[in-house]
């Protein structure tokens, strides 16, 4: 919150001090503000939980099921997570102008942005299919817009929802 102080000219801004509560199973209960308000999840079906993100009950994340590579991204490549919601696939030897990835089971599918931060001047990555287990990912020319290899060692930077 912030208010004109007109008599000096400068902004000033207010911060309000709140404190989590966490249950044993480290899911937050709430948040206790100034004078004991309480705010408490969930509003609208929202929970906050460190395991799983659930929007009006439905998982959007998750950190007890990982992303895997089902197939493409090259040779060996690595894939670095702790949870769905944002991770990193490191392209493996030969090249790749795409790949499948494994996610756990969504409602729908899956909506995924990838940006390839090491070749992002020459290609681009799109997601190009998804199931409710999977998402695929593929990557086209920035001048061309036809199918183009990432480099074994490209760093893709990826974000998963659930649908």
């Amino acid at each position: 919150m912030s208010s004109q102080n007109s008599v000096a000219s400068t902004v000033t801004v207010q911060n309000v001090p709140v404190q989590a509560q966490f249950n044993a199973n480290g899911q937050c209960l709430g948040l206790v503000g100034p004078g004991g308000a309480f705010f408490s999840p969930p509003i609208n079906g929202v929970v906050v939980d460190p395991i799983t993100l659930n929007i009006g009950g439905v998982p959007v994340s998750t950190s007890t099921q990982l992303p895997t590579v089902v197939s493409g991204f090259g040779t060996g490549p690595v894939i670095t997570a702790s949870n769905t919601m944002g991770f990193k696939i490191v392209i493996g030897a030969g090249g790749a102008t795409g790949g499948v990835i494994g996610l756990p089971q969504a409602v729908n599918g899956w909506i995924l942005y990838a940006t390839d931060v090491t070749s992002g001047s020459s290609v681009f990555v799109q997601q190009t299919a998804s199931t409710s287990t999977t998402a695929t990912l593929a990557s086209f020319g920035n001048t061309t817009g036809t199918s183009a290899p990432m480099s074994a060692g490209d760093v893709l930077l990826v974000i998963a929802i659930a649908y």
